[in-house]
């Protein structure tokens, strides 16, 4: 799990890199880069696991027109029916996002989840709603509660 922090911690500083320092930036353009736990609050659960945190990464470039390119990954951290510990892994590439009249990100794509039972799904959509405080994430057809940041950071600019 560190490896995946470690990787998208360095995908997010050169992807907000790109947008803050390349000449040609557009205006409009915006960036989402963070390394960060979440903290669900009581209820939240995805196939049958009720889940309680995650740790997250994002490095995402959002252009004026609607299109972004990026990585987002998360640890969704919980235990099954059984009162077993089992982390789902989402892995998604940004194809699409928007900035928010409120400040906020909105980005989205497609994702490899892997269940942590044995199951892997390909091609899932995925929603991610960004703040500085924390995010909402949508997989599939489940919209999972806003989590807030219990350690790291989300940086939008």
């Amino acid at each position: 799990m560190r490896r995946l922090l470690l990787s998208v911690a360095i995908a997010a500083i050169f992807v907000g890199g790109a947008v803050a320092g390349r000449p040609g930036a557009a205006a409009g353009d915006v960036s989402a880069t963070g390394a960060a736990t979440g903290v669900f609050p009581a209820g939240a659960q995805l196939s049958g696991v009720t889940l309680s945190g995650s740790t997250m990464g994002m490095g995402v470039e959002i252009h004026a027109d609607g299109t972004a390119l990026g990585q987002f990954e998360t640890e969704l951290v919980g235990t099954d029916i059984l009162g077993a510990a089992r982390t789902i892994s989402v892995e998604g590439d940004v194809a699409a996002g928007s900035l928010n009249s409120d400040g906020s990100v909105t980005f989205s794509g497609t994702s490899t989840v892997d269940l942590g039972n044995g199951q892997v799904q390909t091609g899932v959509p995925f929603t991610v709603t960004a703040t500085t405080a924390g995010l909402q994430l949508i997989v599939g057809a489940t919209t999972l509660p806003s989590q807030t940041l219990g350690a790291g950071t989300i940086t939008i600019q």
